[in-house]
């Protein structure tokens, strides 16, 4: 189904700035296009990519469906779990892009292992394509994540090592362990230019680090999982995401708003400083303040920091205070508490999700003029365009930060947007707590494919030619 200029008038607010003015035809806003996808009956918690052609959702209606990324026709449900699918994770073959299969965790306490072949081969089938049912982890999976061509964490209850094909090579018993530490693992990130290790993030205020170690008594390679040390420099606020920035870098952050850059060669805090906190009076009920980080270019964070969001540098300046200076802030983007963000870089728009069921676009309506030699796709030039300046040193710019302009709104949500998933040339994907899964479509070229379509069915039937004579 295709819907065209899905916008609303929106509510009138009391808030000053909450909303920065848009025409109503949103001459910026490339997503003009919809089309609803049918296939979930509850929230969906999670979109990844597959390939350049698919993307799977995780649902709390106990599956997992597969989908063609230009069509929207569903090409898979996985079925068989007896509880909410909490994550999902499409696992890369060696030295490729394809993915072989899937593996989802569930509330059911258990990890499934789909096979996924060739699109044509499995498209209307179910559950025939569950190759593995797996129960040692003993307790329920948040988050999984591939660390190499073979080999798969999966945090939550415990921390455990598979191989793709779903074989345990070890769980580390945290409860056991730890004495403590509050809350399952929710985040779990690989330790790249040091010793094969990951860090982990659960509702505590403080992350574990793990090394992998691995065994060749046997004729195959067996790993385990060994606690190296806590992290302490998190402050006592439970600690709410955990993100790579770059093979010499990591970042978490804090419920109320504190981030911490860390080495991973060290594991020392490189920077520690505070999102900004002030914020409408309506929004200190917002019991977190950063849901998110997305981190860009090896370089620059987005942040969600409740109703808004703010972008930092992290070799940028810093105030008198030892705080990092934000490139650019704003902190009433929406009405309610940002659930997404995601920094679309060959457009150099931000698209925001969140509670009040809308999705937004922002950046800049001017890109800046560049020389054909210097037009490339480097992050730091689709940076400056979403900015609207040049973050040349010796150029003249505004004052930082800088207020991004509100490019477009998109509302056909029932509920909350829970998560986004840009798809390339195919569009935009949005889901939420409705059940709802919207691919926005560039309205643009849409019209244009249309418009191709059309006159190819002409030319067919042979009503051009006779038009001609």
């Amino acid at each position: 189904m295709s819907f065209r200029n899905l916008f609303r008038k929106r509510p009138d607010t009391k808030v000053e700035d909450i909303h920065h003015d848009i025409q109503d035809d949103q001459p910026y806003n490339p997503y003009t296009e919809a089309r609803l996808l049918v296939g979930h009956t509850d929230s969906v918690n999670q979109i990844a990519k597959i390939d350049e052609k698919r993307f799977v959702t995780a649902s709390n209606d106990k599956t997992a469906v597969v989908w063609d990324s230009e069509t929207g026709h569903r090409l898979c449900v996985l079925s068989g779990h007896e509880g909410p699918v909490t994550c999902v994770l499409p696992l890369k073959d060696d030295s490729s892009t394809e993915c072989s299969s899937v593996m989802t965790a569930s509330t059911d306490m258990t990890i499934r292992v789909w096979e996924l072949n060739s699109r044509e081969s499995f498209e209307g089938l179910e559950e025939q394509f569950c190759k593995r049912v797996v129960t040692e982890h003993n307790g329920v999976v948040h988050c999984l994540v591939q660390l190499n061509s073979e080999l798969v964490c999966s945090g939550g209850t415990n921390l455990c090592l598979w191989n793709k094909s779903g074989e345990l090579h070890h769980i580390f018993d945290r409860q056991s362990f730890f004495k403590d530490e509050r809350g399952p693992i929710h985040s779990v990130l690989k330790l790249d230019n040091r010793n094969f290790g990951v860090v982990t993030a659960s509702h505590y205020h403080r992350l574990s680090v793990y090394d992998i170690n691995t065994s060749v008594a046997t004729e195959t390679n067996r790993f385990s999982l060994q606690f190296v040390s806590y992290l302490e420099e998190c402050g006592e606020e439970p600690i709410s995401c955990l993100v790579s920035i770059s093979g010499n870098l990591f970042a978490s952050a804090a419920h109320k708003g504190g981030v911490v850059l860390w080495s991973t060669n060290s594991l020392r805090p490189v920077k520690v400083f505070n999102c900004t906190a002030q914020q409408p009076s309506r929004s200190l009920l917002t019991s977190v303040a950063i849901k998110q980080i997305q981190a860009v270019g090896e370089r620059y964070l987005f942040v969600t920091v409740a109703n808004g969001f703010e972008v930092y540098d992290v070799i940028g300046q810093e105030d008198g205070q030892g705080r990092l200076k934000p490139l650019a802030s704003h902190l009433n983007a929406h009405d309610c508490a940002i659930t997404y963000l995601e920094f679309v870089e060959s457009r150099s728009l931000l698209v925001t999700a969140a509670e009040d069921n809308a999705i937004r676009l922002w950046g800049s309506p001017n890109k800046l003029p560049r020389d054909t030699a210097d037009v490339n796709t480097s992050y730091k030039a689709n940076i400056e365009d979403f900015l609207g300046i040049d973050l040349n040193p010796k150029s003249k710019k505004k004052p930082l930060p800088i207020v991004p302009k509100l490019l477009g709104e998109m509302n056909l949500h029932s509920k909350h947007v829970i998560v986004t998933k840009y798809l390339g040339k195919y569009g935009l994907a949005t889901a939420g707590l409705d059940g709802m899964v919207v691919i926005w479509k560039d309205g643009d070229e849409e019209r244009d494919k249309s418009d191709i379509l059309v006159q190819r069915l002409l030319t067919h039937t042979g009503f051009l030619s006779c038009e001609a004579t």
